[in-house]
């Protein structure tokens, strides 16, 4: 991770989710008529896209749920790339250079909103077009 140019970078989620089912979450992308599912890890990482901590931070975090000397040796190389691939992907993550608060249309399950409230927000803020 020391060569990793943007490890003190923030990320952030940036497409609105819900869960499919008791284990699996999936995005909504206003961008292209597709939902997306993902694999676990991925999955992990987007929730935790929150703002509020660096790529470092999180790495360091996740880390430390191993018990002592069990830290698989390729932790951090595997979590950046799974990053950058969200990244990639029609950018469903994003990279800050300072701590962001969620919208609140991004920041709970859309299920658990209240839609009127996310979808004048979502105009407000140039989320969503009219």
């Amino acid at each position: 991770m020391n060569g990793y140019e943007k490890k003190h970078k923030y990320f952030i989620r940036t497409l609105q989710w819900d869960w499919l089912n008791e284990e699996m979450i999936h995005l909504f992308d206003n961008k292209s008529p597709r939902v997306i599912t993902m694999d676990e890890w991925p999955q992990q990482i987007y929730l935790d896209a929150d703002g509020q901590k660096t790529i470092e931070e999180y790495i360091i975090w996740m880390a430390n749920k191993y018990g002592r000397g069990q830290v698989p040796t390729t932790l951090d190389k595997d979590m950046i790339l799974m990053i950058e691939d969200l990244i990639g992907d029609g950018e469903i993550i994003k990279l800050t250079d300072e701590k962001t608060e969620l919208p609140y249309y991004l920041d709970k399950p859309k299920s658990k909103q209240d839609l009127d409230k996310a979808y004048e927000l979502m105009k407000k803020d140039g989320y969503i077009k009219q």
